[in-house]
């Protein structure tokens, strides 16, 4: 009995950070119609975590996220998502990024946004890139551009593909903008999209949002890679239980 309590303690404090994790990261229930939204961060690879930050109309906003420090290869400063009836954008400043290589992108801030104009029913998108460079070992900095055309391709050798103010339409009438989209080459194998903004094609002011609450939550490399860890706990820990006395 002693030990199964000092196991479930043992836990305690893993488990309060997963649960904060999953209400921090998980998209907002399915809902009939999409909804405008942001949120800071989209990665698959190396590490993944989906809509980290995400704010919605139909839920929470604006969401702050003191930093976001992960796996070694991401770090930011405080992030700030927000969703209104015709509006989304997300910021995220001191953005450093690590690529392979030893080579590294930075920037004093980048940001995306949408805007539904409700006289001409157009719905539009912009991002902004500020003190942006990708440097390489023996290789010329890149500067990158403070306000990109729409998909703006840079190719930094065999280190990475990098598309600036990513921008798509939804077949829902939706248009997506993202500041940066990045993708490494080997041995990482990341994928990374940073400060997305989504806006539907209609005004929903009609539909007053759950919640106008600030979301406030701090994330860093352990929380998005601790629950592979914690299921690896969980499972080692029931072994040890079940074993006889």
């Amino acid at each position: 009995m002693n030990r199964m309590i000092r196991g479930a303690a043992g836990l305690a404090g893993p488990l309060a950070l997963v649960a904060g994790l999953l209400a921090a990261t998980a998209p907002p229930a399915a809902a009939s119609a999409p909804v405008n939204q942001s949120y800071a961060l989209n990665a698959v690879g190396h590490f993944s975590a989906q809509t980290v930050g995400q704010a919605t109309y139909s839920g929470g906003s604006p969401v702050i996220l003191p930093n976001v420090d992960t796996a070694g290869v991401l770090r930011t400063g405080i992030v700030t998502d927000a969703a209104g009836a015709v509006s989304a954008s997300s910021g995220i400043p001191a953005l450093a990024v690590v690529l392979p290589g030893y080579g590294s992108l930075r920037a004093a801030a980048v940001s995306s946004s949408c805007l539904f104009n409700r006289k001409t029913g157009v719905v539009a998108g912009a991002s902004s890139i500020t003190g942006g460079q990708v440097t390489r070992p023996g290789g010329r900095t890149i500067t990158l551009p403070a306000h990109p055309a729409p998909n703006t391709r840079v190719a930094v050798g065999d280190l990475a593909e990098i598309i600036l103010n990513r921008q798509y339409t939804g077949p829902r009438g939706t248009l997506t903008a993202e500041a940066l989209w990045v993708r490494m080459r080997l041995p990482h194998r990341q994928k990374l999209v940073l400060a997305t903004s989504v806006c539907v094609r209609a005004d929903l002011a009609a539909t007053p949002p759950v919640s106008g609450a600030t979301i406030r939550l701090t994330l860093g490399g352990l929380s998005l890679l601790v629950l592979g860890g914690i299921a690896y706990l969980l499972a080692r820990r029931r072994r040890k239980m079940a074993a006889p006395a």
